[in-house]
């Protein structure tokens, strides 16, 4: 079970998505996340968590699947995409999937299998019984046909591979319309 003390900086009423997107790679709230999804281990847990954090969720768990991308491809390790696709499965589950924004999250952590070489089916098919039926579902569908889900290049959502100063990153361009197209 979760510290008291964890819950309260899982469920900051000032979180800012964009703060945590732009903070270090790896940073506190990375640590606070994994612990608290280390915890998880049966669907209760993992609804409990979902809605106890829900003023946060989508964007904390959203954004750290995208920050987990980023750091499976900088440590060369698959360990981080699991991670990453578990939180996902927390942001998808907290908002019924109808997302006021699309989570980059999916799409930069099959990227990140691409650039490592691994099996995307590996991360995203075989997801714990622990998430309901229908989020399994839903990204077991994004393996097969990534048209299926909307997926988009990661371009198209506005993020580009790059590095910072610990090394490889996703990092988000800035927005500028192109009125000429």
């Amino acid at each position: 079970m979760l510290s008291e003390d964890l819950w309260e900086r899982l469920n900051q009423p000032r979180f800012k998505v964009r703060a945590y997107e732009e903070s270090e790679l790896p940073c506190p709230l990375d640590a606070d996340i994994d612990t608290a999804i280390a915890t998880l281990s049966n669907q209760r847990e993992f609804e409990t968590l979902a809605r106890f954090t829900a003023r946060n969720a989508v964007g904390m768990f959203g954004m750290y699947a995208a920050r987990m991308a980023s750091l499976a491809v900088r440590l060369k390790e698959p360990e981080p995409i699991e991670r990453g696709v578990l939180a996902y499965c927390l942001a998808h589950y907290s908002c019924t999937g109808n997302f006021y924004w699309a989570p980059p999250g999916p799409r930069l952590l099959r990227r990140a299998c691409e650039i490592l070489e691994l099996d995307p089916e590996r991360y995203f098919g075989e997801i714990p019984d622990m998430v309901p039926e229908y989020i399994r579902k839903v990204l077991g569908e994004l393996v097969r046909d990534p048209q299926a889900g909307g997926d988009l290049d990661i371009g198209e959502l506005l993020y580009v591979e790059g590095e910072d100063d610990g090394g490889f990153r996703f990092l988000k361009k800035p927005f500028t319309v192109d009125w000429e197209q």
